[in-house]
């Protein structure tokens, strides 16, 4: 855990003007207790928020370039994993329970630069939807929540570019006709040059050296109008992450992670109520974590002592996820309130979780490799669906949707599951200004996701339902009231979810360990329940934008084999989240623009293991030993979490260009959040573990 915590100290180094360390170590033994224990303007419908990317790029973020990621940890329901980074927890589910999907193909590795910004950039990405309840039935394998990205059409006419630089991206993209009027592309890539930053502080931190990465994604898309009513789209994308250091001792240590993603989807219109489309796509996702080390040793030949030889020991834990699918569906605009639509999908899935390797040399025995664990695991599945919608006007509208699903596992594990999946989503706007609305949800989740740091980092495994571990299941009900005015927007309303079938993965924080190749017994199967309040209200006027979000919640979870087999806390079951954000214009011409915004987040501390005392335990050789004394699992909150980030900018037209700048300063006040406590066993003290200081960032 230390390992990993380093390289964010230097990111956050990079921006600290003449500052200190980001991730700070502070006594608390004025917070940890043993006496004193805890136990316990977007578009909004019903169970979906939709977003512009143009209303995302206002806000700050430690990387001067904000993404949908960072706007979705905004709203209601949502919890933050560690602060910066993209983990979100949704609703009390766990972060391998809400699916990403970029035009319908799922993008399982999301995150970049150590979980600071995602892999999908703004240029890539033109509106963003974040569905928690009501879910449409043509996207199944989630339990939590739905984040779907639509992407940009090229320009028909003419060629457009832009590009951007902040702290830590370089990006450009353009797009225009290939053929006018008839075949468009798009192109975006980014690279980030940390490596080379990184050698103008190194001397700063000894703990690293000799950082070089490789971080960049690149993106395509052809769109072809073959006549006024068919198309072809063609997609390609590519993100990859690799960072290779040295750590004190001469111990060489890579990790990384990547995505590879092919589509192409043929859209035909029957008519002016008839579509089809079809559409096949591949998605490979896969992470790695590597670690060398040389050690120096005495050898003999003979009974003859040779000089000493260097031994190299090197270990590789792999994993890795390719999926092919081909899908197709009906929509049919029955009528002016009746809308049907239906298809099938076929999946097949190609894992291999945990797969480890090593090799070693020495002057007797040549280099050699081994492989320790080889889990390739082959998964089919099958589903049909079909949703029908009903609306009238603004005043009703409603939705079921029906999901089938049959899932196979080959192998010495293999089994088949079917399951049965709804969604209802209901709306009634009862008189001007106030409705009612509510959503039902019965979800099946067919691969599962074996969280270990919980930094949004794309190193977890992801493992396929089986005769061991069966799909994630999630039952969910929410109803509440609705309503606007005059620029003003609110909502207020609750929720329940039950959980059954989820995974605890008790080797998660090991990223260096042999064991992880027999993954298996390292993993629990348990039960999990939340229920809360989610309040929202917004104020759209001419130059202010503001928006308030709150969420009164509470997170459980169940484990057999955890915690005496009673309930504990969610690690991220923050009680109380507070989330608010403005953006003023403070000029507005007809080619000039200039404004400020500011987010102020409250949440309450997520829950850490602690011991609440100690006891000695006398052994037969007449040592004595100290054993720590737990009341229970998850058994202290952390301290409060507070952010105040604060930002401007300036937009200049001229007759051919769009110039744009932002500043922003993310944790204004400085306050060092905490992340995690640790145990000082030579100080004997408690000390908290905080990730970002305050940070400024800029981006042209």
């Amino acid at each position: 855990m230390r390992k990993c915590l380093r390289i964010f100290f230097f990111m956050s180094l990079l921006l600290t003007v003449g500052g200190r360390l980001s991730a700070q170590e502070v006594p608390i033994r004025d917070t940890l207790k043993a006496s004193v224990i805890e136990d316990a303007r977007i578009r909004r419908s019903v169970g979906i928020q939709v977003v512009e990317s143009a209303q995302i790029r206002n806000q700050v973020s430690p990387m001067g370039e904000s993404d949908y990621i960072k706007f979705i940890q905004t709203l209601p329901g949502v919890s933050t994993g560690a602060d910066g980074t993209s983990s979100i927890y949704v609703r009390g589910g766990n972060l391998g329970g809400n699916v990403v999907t970029l035009d319908g193909v799922p993008v399982y590795g999301t995150s970049h630069l150590l979980g600071f910004t995602t892999a999908l950039s703004n240029d890539v990405v033109e509106t963003t939807e974040f569905q928690v309840g009501g879910f449409s039935s043509d996207v199944g394998n989630l339990t939590a929540s739905h984040i779907r990205l639509h992407s940009s059409e090229g320009d028909m006419r003419a060629w457009h570019g832009s590009g951007s630089v902040s702290n830590f991206m370089v990006s450009a993209q353009a797009d225009g006709p290939i053929v006018r009027d008839r075949v468009s592309a798009v192109v975006a890539a980014r690279y980030s040059p940390l490596g080379l930053e990184f050698g103008l502080v190194d001397k700063m931190i000894p703990e690293i050296s000799g950082l070089s990465t490789l971080i960049y994604d690149v993106y395509g898309k052809i769109h072809v109008l073959l006549d006024d009513r068919q198309t072809l789209d063609f997609t390609v994308f590519r993100s990859k992450d690799d960072y290779r250091f040295t750590q004190g001792g001469g111990t060489q240590d890579r990790m990384g992670w990547s995505n590879l993603i092919g589509r192409a989807e043929w859209n035909r219109h029957f008519g002016e109520k008839v579509e089809l489309k079809a559409v096949g796509y591949w998605s490979s996702r896969a992470s790695l974590q590597a670690q060398e080390k040389s050690v120096t040793v005495d050898q003999s030949m003979g009974g003859i002592l040779v000089p000493a030889q260097t031994v190299k020991n090197h270990f590789t834990v792999c994993d890795s996820l390719r999926e092919v699918s081909v899908q197709t569906q009906v929509n049919w605009l029955a009528s002016d309130r009746w809308s049907v639509s239906g298809g099938v999908q076929w999946r097949l899935g190609l894992f291999n979780p945990g797969a480890s390797s090593s090799y070693s040399g020495s002057l007797l025995q040549p280099e050699h490799s081994t492989s320790i664990s080889d889990n390739r695991m082959t998964s089919n599945t099958w589903m049909a669906h079909a949703q029908a919608d009903y609306q009238v006007g603004e005043r009703i509208q409603v939705r079921g949707a029906l999901r089938y699903s049959l899932h196979r596992t080959s192998g010495n594990y293999g089994k088949n599951i079917g399951k049965g999946e709804f969604s209802l989503l209901g709306r009634w706007r009862v008189a001007d200004g106030i409705g009612l609305e509510g959503t039902v949800d019965h979800l099946a989740q067919f691969y599962h996701t074996l969280e270990g740091l919980p930094l949004g980092w794309s190193l977890d495994m992801v493992i396929p339902s089986d005769k061991d571990f069966a799909p994630e299941m999630a039952k969910q009900v929410y109803g509440g009231l609705y309503g606007d005015a005059e620029g003003h927007s609110w909502s207020v309303g609750g929720y329940w979810k039950w959980m059954d079938n989820l995974l605890y993965f008790a080797d998660g924080g090991d990223l260096f360990n042999a064991s992880l190749g027999s993954w298996r017994a390292g993993v629990y199967t348990g039960k999990g329940r939340s229920f809360g309040v989610e309040v929202t209200y917004g104020y759209h006027g001419k130059r202010l934008d503001a928006r308030l979000a709150y969420t009164l919640s509470k997170t459980d979870r169940l484990f057999d084999r955890l915690n005496g087999g009673e309930w504990f806390p969610a690690k991220f079951d923050r009680r109380h989240m507070l989330n608010v954000t403005g953006e003023y214009i403070l000029i507005r011409r007809e080619r000039f623009k200039m404004g400020v915004t500011t987010l102020v987040a409250l949440q309450s501390g997520c829950w850490e293991t602690v011991p609440i005392g100690h006891y000695t335990v006398p052994s037969l050789t007449g040592e004595v030993f100290t054993v720590d004394l737990y009341s229970g699992m998850n058994n202290y909150r952390m301290p409060t979490f507070f952010r105040w980030d604060a930002g401007w900018y300036m937009e200049k037209k001229s007759a051919h260009t769009k110039h744009r700048l932002n500043l922003g300063v993310y944790n204004l006040t400085n306050r060092h959040n905490p992340f995690l406590i640790t145990y000082d066993a030579e100080t004997k003290e408690w000390k908290q573990i905080s990730l970002l200081p305050i940070m400024p960032s800029i981006s042209y």
